[in-house]
């Protein structure tokens, strides 16, 4: 791991650079979307109102998380030396976007 610290940027591994608190964070935001999206395959019974409301509920409840992941592990990325053009095309976000999310230290760190 030592070595790979030393790599800088995308050589480097993710263990290696980015601190365990971190992927766990980011993989809790992921577990916590994936167990929304499992409880929509309950969701087919009731009025159309009632089902629509709660999978609109839980799909909004998992994209959001989804988003956060995503935020995260770009900081992740780019603070382990990745470049921010790179995550930005890996993300489908602007670069000029992240920069500014990660400016003001949104994304990284604990909820």
């Amino acid at each position: 791991m030592a070595a790979e610290q030393q790599a800088g940027g995308s050589g480097t591994r993710w263990r290696a650079t980015v601190p365990d608190e971190q992927r766990f964070g980011i993989t809790q935001l992921v577990d916590e979307a994936r167990e929304q999206l499992v409880e929509l395959r309950r969701v087919h019974s009731g009025t159309t109102a009632e089902v629509a409301r709660t999978l609109l509920e839980h799909l909004s409840q998992s994209a959001e998380l989804i988003d956060r992941a995503v935020l995260h592990t770009a900081a992740a990325a780019v603070a382990s030396g990745v470049a921010l053009e790179e995550v930005a095309q890996w993300s489908s976000l602007p670069a000029e976007e992240l920069a500014a999310m990660f400016a003001l230290g949104e994304g990284e760190g604990e909820d």
